[in-house]
């Protein structure tokens, strides 16, 4: 083979593959798109658009943005890079909607139960609280039978973007139910977010969030609700509230309950 020939060859090569370079550097991010499009196929409206948006259009919009919440399959098959892109998009996409206001009243046969007032939590403030639980057990001052408050709790921050406030309280209801009432509640909005109980402490992440029982989807991220605890559940060995994202595994906000 000629010299001539073999430098045609090495640059038709060499230019074979800077073809491919650039084709991927032009087409690979179109491909990421689709592949997030794909996953999550939804259309936020513009901030003005929202602003002038009747209440009947304003609730298609959250069954849109519901209905185009990838499964949690899907989410899985992911890569891990789609995966955050995805997970990133969801979550704007979730903080951005108009909150989901409640205002259930407190169940029958509670009404009169006294709840004793709490500080608002910190991190410090919580810390304190739990080693002076620890060191030195408060005395049980609640009737065995009857209504009570059995134990409670104030939300806080799971990180800076993720925030959470009000108080969570664990009542005992009159037949010996328990129900789970939030108070003065907000939380950031997000997708498919679950209440849960769990045995762990000092919940950080979906990594220490230990066992727990899912008490079903949060109703909604601002006012007052409750939640029933499953029958026969020895609710004293759940020690922390938390507001989770189920399809992500992200903790949303937590409140240890004392």
């Amino acid at each position: 083979m000629s010299m001539r020939r073999r430098i045609i060859l090495a640059g038709g090569g060499v230019g074979a593959i800077v073809a491919i370079a650039v084709g991927w550097w032009l087409v690979s991010p179109l491909f990421v798109t689709n592949v997030v499009d794909e996953a999550f196929p939804f259309e936020m409206p513009s901030e003005t658009s929202m602003a002038s948006m009747p209440a009947g259009e304003m609730q298609d919009l959250k069954a849109k943005f519901d209905a185009a919440m990838p499964s949690s399959a899907t989410i899985e098959s992911l890569s891990p890079e789609d995966r955050e892109q995805v997970q990133e998009r969801v979550m704007d996409v979730a903080a951005k909607l108009p909150d989901t206001m409640m205002d259930e009243p407190m169940p029958a046969g509670l009404a009169g139960v006294a709840v004793a007032a709490m500080p608002a939590a910190t991190p410090a403030a919580t810390a304190t609280a739990a080693a002076t639980a620890t060191a030195t057990p408060a005395p049980t001052a609640m009737p065995e039978t009857g209504p009570a408050a059995v134990a409670m709790g104030m939300f806080m921050d799971a990180d800076d973007f993720h925030r959470g406030s009000g108080s969570a309280t664990m009542f005992r209801g009159p037949d010996g139910s328990h129900i789970l009432r939030f108070e003065e509640f907000m939380v950031t909005n997000g997708p498919a977010l679950s209440v849960l109980i769990s045995k762990a402490e000092g919940i950080t992440s979906s990594e220490n969030l230990g066992e727990y029982l899912d008490l079903g989807k949060l109703k909604g991220n601002v006012g007052n609700q409750n939640y029933e605890g499953p029958a026969g559940t020895d609710v004293s060995e759940y020690k922390t509230v938390v507001i989770y994202c189920v399809p992500f595994h992200v903790v949303f906000a937590t409140a240890p309950l004392a």
